[in-house]
């Protein structure tokens, strides 16, 4: 039923509204907690019926507060006490009184309609999808067409129906999917860091260059108390066929293909004592049973697929590259070669994730930013086009042992904060700057590179990597908690990106200074949409983008709604008037929601 309705909701409660929640039930309705209008079976909640198997949120707790607005799934209901077992998504389990859960309809993956809103009315009617849930706020983080985010509750969102589509609906779906492809076809446009057949990296996988893990050696390693093996070593059921690999990942792109970026812990085995091969298993783990989300967020666009993903496809160097070869022209050192001359690819393009394993035991005084290597994998990942939700940092505070966090939660709380581009001046600055450091630990750890030649290498790879990345032609910076300095940072590279055309930086934090740098930085550039919607420019930041504005003359598109200078109407007029004088289109100049609506 359609959250925030009339009488409809409140009318008495009958069998098919279970049936309406969840229609795969089968048999009495109560035998899953509900009942034909008796008294039998467990207390109703709300509007519908509590039933195992059920989602619901948890409210109106006293004695523990702090798991009110919490998710979980009912699992089993105990007639003694009246209570149900809610299993939460960190894998904690409560058992509440019916008053205190409330049926969920609302989850991960599904389309909304967007209604009751009193402050923003303009985007009621609106239909997004919604992409996670936050227990604090008790907020559904709901994505609207152009990949607009807003934070909403429950009640004011209604479901929209797979087979109950209205024809606003579809013609909306359909031109957000047009547009989706569009952007994609000139994405792909810029060759190998975006393409799946015809790259280097699909042509590895298929030769057999780098060969890719099976997610359940981990666990089966893991569980015999046994480090992970050399390849040579390795059964080839471990193993994913070459072929087999190519097409899994062309099929489910980053979802399936995982780079680990890590210290080795010794010279003759990267992993001896399974610090690295515990915090994979438990990542894989939570990876499989994030499913949903990672579907609705990584699979790529071209896939049509309705199967389930059975297991995941693990780079870790390790295991999947020759390390023992001879020298000469054996086929192991073809192979390691042209598996080395891919290794920008495998961290860097748009369809793999990376895992950057950032810890080491305490007593290693050569953490992982010592690491030319580690260095590399890190700032070729950050300097993907679209980076979100597929880099991730496992640091220093996270222990396979102790983590409360499960799912999406984990998966949010180890999500990687993306940096500004990295140059290679940049990157060649952090090299020094950390090999300085490591010249003051003691040998063998004072080397920022175990072969001194792989410098020479590193630095050359990044340079032929930045030569490819920086010729995107959309830059996605959505949310990521940028302020002034890493907009500052974002303006100096611009004039190094020859074909961009779209920057996305809605939902940061950008100031004044970072607005006007970033409109100073368009002269002579090819950009023609600037997404500043939702950041913090007031009136003195609205004043320097009104003198910015005939500076970029290919800029056509500019959203800047829900900033604060929004609600001074002399500086949306200031606004308004320079865009009007730089002969652009009037409508392109989009300062509130009702103008995105039209759009």
């Amino acid at each position: 039923t359609a959250m925030g309705s009339g009488s409809s909701a409140r009318a008495k409660y009958t069998p098919v509204t279970v049936w309406q929640v969840n229609p795969h039930l089968k048999g009495d309705p109560a035998a899953h907690g509900g009942s034909a209008g008796s008294a039998a079976g467990p207390e109703r909640c709300g509007r519908e019926a509590l039933h195992v198997g059920a989602t619901v949120r948890l409210c109106n707790l006293k004695a523990t507060p702090g798991l009110n607005n919490n998710l979980g799934t009912c699992i089993s209901f105990d007639p003694s006490t009246n209570r149900w077992t809610v299993r939460l998504e960190t894998g904690e389990e409560k058992a509440v009184k019916a008053d205190n859960a409330t049926i969920e309809p609302v989850r991960v993956g599904i389309h909304v309609r967007i209604t009751g809103l009193q402050a923003d009315t303009a985007l009621n009617g609106l239909i997004g999808m919604v992409e996670s849930y936050d227990a604090s706020t008790g907020r559904w983080t709901v994505r609207l067409s152009g990949g607009v985010r807003k934070a909403l509750r429950g009640q004011n969102l209604n479901i929209v129906q797979g087979n109950v589509k209205t024809e606003k609906a579809e013609d909306q779906g359909k031109q957000e999917g047009e547009e989706e492809e569009e952007r994609m076809k000139r994405l792909h446009s810029s060759g190998n860091y975006f393409d799946f057949e015809g790259s280097p990296l699909f042509s590895a996988l298929q030769c057999g260059s780098v060969r890719l893990v099976r997610g359940s050696y981990f666990d089966k390693r893991l569980a015999a108390g046994l480090p992970w093996q050399r390849r040579h070593d390795m059964d080839e059921e471990d193993l994913w066929p070459p072929g087999e690999a190519a097409e899994m990942w062309a099929k489910w792109g980053s979802m399936f293909f995982a780079a680990i970026s890590y210290s080795w812990l010794s010279p003759e085995h990267s992993d001896p004592e399974l610090w690295h091969l515990r915090r994979v298993a438990h990542v894989i783990r939570e990876w499989r049973q994030s499913a949903p989300l990672l579907r609705s967020r990584l699979l790529p666009r071209s896939s049509r697929i309705e199967d389930k993903l059975l297991d995941v496809g693990l780079f870790v160097d390790f295991i999947c590259l020759h390390q023992q070869h001879k020298s000469g022209a054996t086929r192991e050192e073809v192979q390691y070669h042209a598996a080395l001359d891919v290794m920008d690819l495998i961290y860097g393009h748009e369809h793999t994730s990376v895992w950057e394993l950032a810890s080491v035991p305490g007593k290693m005084p050569r953490k992982y930013h010592h690491r030319g290597w580690a260095c590399f994998e890190s700032c070729i990942a950050g300097n993907k086009a679209y980076p979100e939700d597929k880099v991730y940092c496992f640091g220093e505070a996270f222990d396979p042992d102790i983590e409360a966090t499960a799912k999406a939660t984990f998966l949010r709380k180890y999500k990687h904060r993306q940096a500004p581009p990295c140059s290679p001046e940049r990157f060649a600055d952090m090299l020094w700057r950390c090999e300085e450091e490591v010249k003051n630990l003691w040998a063998p750890h004072n080397k920022m590179f175990t072969e001194p030649k792989d410098k020479t290498y590193v630095v050359a790879k990044f340079r032929e990597a930045w030569e490819a990345q920086r010729k995107v032609r959309e830059l996605d910076c959505k949310g990521l908690a940028w302020g002034d300095a890493e907009a500052l940072q974002l303006a100096s590279l611009l004039q190094f990106y020859p074909n961009l055309e779209s920057i996305h930086l809605t939902g940061n934090s950008i100031g004044d200074r970072g607005a006007e740098a970033i409109l100073g930085a368009l002269f002579g550039s090819s950009v023609r949409c600037l997404d500043l919607s939702d950041n913090r420019i007031t009136t003195t930041g609205a004043s320097a983008m009104a003198a910015a504005l005939p500076l970029a003359a290919r800029l056509e598109i500019v959203f800047a709604f829900a900033n604060p200078f929004c609600s001074e109407e002399t500086a949306r007029w200031q606004l308004a008037t320079a865009w009007h004088a730089a002969g652009k289109h009037k409508p392109n100049l989009v300062l509130d929601h009702f103008a995105l609506r039209a759009k």
